[in-house]
């Protein structure tokens, strides 16, 4: 996979660098390939769009590199299915640490209920019977 960098700009107000890429492939390379060869941080680096020409192995990359995570956050939207997919993800996430707690705290308030059982339940010494000779009758000394 070979390169070439056609348009490289600096935009100040967006805080992004914008570039445009030429990359002769004989497949269409995708949006990870794409921000691997242009080696920036991969969580910075946006990639708009991949144009290929019929018949040609030549494909143009729109790529945005942002500066920081705020401006990327600020300008660019989340799709409203991967929004849903993301909330999703967490409402599960939530309920699994619900459930884990609630369990924990079920676990411990059985242990707390055994625990004072078994202090209610604190036996009672039981006197003894005095022992019996062979004939029936209380021994005697």
């Amino acid at each position: 996979m070979e390169t070439k960098i056609i348009k490289q700009e600096k935009n100040p107000f967006l805080e992004r660098e914008e570039i445009v890429m030429e990359i002769s492939s004989e497949t269409a390379p995708s949006f990870e390939d794409v921000k691997t060869v242009l080696g920036k941080d991969a969580n910075l680096t946006v990639v708009k769009r991949i144009d290929g020409n019929f018949g040609k192995q030549t494909f143009t990359a729109e790529i945005f590199v942002y500066d920081n995570e705020e401006a990327k956050s600020k300008i660019e939207t989340i799709p409203k299915k991967i929004r849903k997919k993301m909330a999703e993800e967490s409402k599960a996430v939530a309920d699994a640490a619900k459930k884990a707690e609630a369990t924990e705290k079920a676990t411990k308030e059985a242990a707390e209920t055994k625990a004072k059982v078994e202090e209610t339940l604190v036996e009672e010494p039981v006197a003894e019977e005095p022992s019996k000779g062979d004939s029936g009758e209380p021994k005697t000394e």
